[in-house]
């Protein structure tokens, strides 16, 4: 991901393809500029993704033009993924106003902990870290392979000192991931269904 800074805004960019991008911003700032899952569409929250397409526009060519999908998730403990996509092809005349943009959105809250972890040795180094806070979850986490990404996954819903723990921890060694465990673990493999954590770093040493 790219980091910018955009309306005071500290935003990650990822351009995935041409036409969809996502973009990652922190549960600090989001506190700072006051921005909620209900006030997402309105006032601040609309500031915030108009600079958002502004700077996706200057820095990475998206154009926003046409039909804009929003998929937003929300993470309570880290923050909020923009995965935009537009829709069909660019139209013959631009028209660079942000209000001739149809915008559909999508928001969803997300409690669980999912992670996106890119090597086996981010694993390796992230169990490592969380294994001492395992005693205190239900299910001491599950390990996926998916789409050439490993996925950390705790199902339960954690008291927030712990979440905070364990969502700190994983920010080290990869970010929140908004894709469903259900099709993780119907169409991916399934490294370790229980006791993801404690198995992996019993298994490799560091």
């Amino acid at each position: 991901m790219f980091p910018v800074l955009t309306g005071g805004v500290y935003m990650r960019f990822e351009q995935m393809k041409q036409g969809h991008l996502r973009v990652f911003i922190t549960k600090q700032e989001l506190s700072l500029h006051d921005v909620r899952p209900e006030t997402l569409a309105v006032g601040k929250g609309q500031a915030l993704l108009r600079n958002l397409l502004e700077e996706a526009e200057s820095n990475f060519g998206f154009q926003a033009a046409g039909t804009l999908e929003f998929f937003v998730t929300f993470f309570p403990n880290d923050g909020m993924l923009v995965d935009v996509r537009r829709e069909g092809d660019l139209p013959e005349e631009m028209n660079e106003e942000f209000d001739q943009v149809e915008i559909r959105m999508t928001v969803d809250i997300v409690h669980h902990v999912l992670y996106a972890l890119h090597s086996l040795e981010d694993v390796i180094q992230a169990s490592h870290g969380l294994l001492r806070h395992m005693s205190h979850t239900e299910t001491g986490g599950s390990l996926y392979f998916f789409e050439g990404s490993y996925y950390l996954y705790f199902q339960e819903r954690m008291n927030e000192t712990l979440e905070r723990t364990v969502t700190t921890i994983l920010s080290e060694y990869g970010e929140p991931s908004p894709k469903s465990p259900l099709v993780m673990a119907e169409y991916g493999k399934t490294i370790q269904s229980e006791h993801a954590v404690a198995t992996i770093a019993e298994q490799f040493n560091i």
